[in-house]
């Protein structure tokens, strides 16, 4: 994957790391929150498809279905794609805005989840690199 806004280039931005409730119900932080200002365009960490985009609670949601399976979920976001849109990696899939419980003109909060309430550590797969090895051609 790679960061959602060009603001971001390392772990070391983030401006509240992601933090895992003991149990799916108790309080944590399922995500990270990543330091921008309202306006500002994100765009797809992965290859993707627009799963949802309005309001949960009150807060402004973006989420995309990652082609690896994950759901990368984003907020306050706004997007002016139809839901099953497909995105590029890298491709601009909305701008940072709307209302948010604690990001608000300051932050993009960007959460990963392999299943209901498997979050992950979106900074876990940012730069991460698959080695593949292969034989040179010469078989003699």
């Amino acid at each position: 994957m790679i960061w959602p806004v060009s603001t971001v280039r390392s772990p070391s931005q983030v401006t509240r790391r992601f933090d895992a409730p003991a149990q799916p119900w108790l309080p944590g932080h399922r995500g990270v929150d990543l330091p921008v200002t309202s306006g500002i365009e994100f765009i797809a960490p992965q290859d993707a498809t627009v799963r949802f985009a309005g309001r949960v609670a009150g807060k402004d949601v973006v989420s995309l279905m990652l082609d690896s399976g994950l759901i990368s979920t984003f907020e306050p976001a706004r997007t002016r794609l139809s839901v099953g849109t497909r995105v590029q990696r890298g491709d601009v899939v909305g701008t940072v805005e709307g209302e948010s419980d604690h990001c608000r003109d300051s932050c993009l909060h960007w959460g990963v989840r392999a299943a209901r309430n498997d979050y992950r550590d979106p900074a876990f797969y940012v730069g991460m690199r698959f080695i593949g090895l292969k034989p040179d051609g010469d078989t003699g």
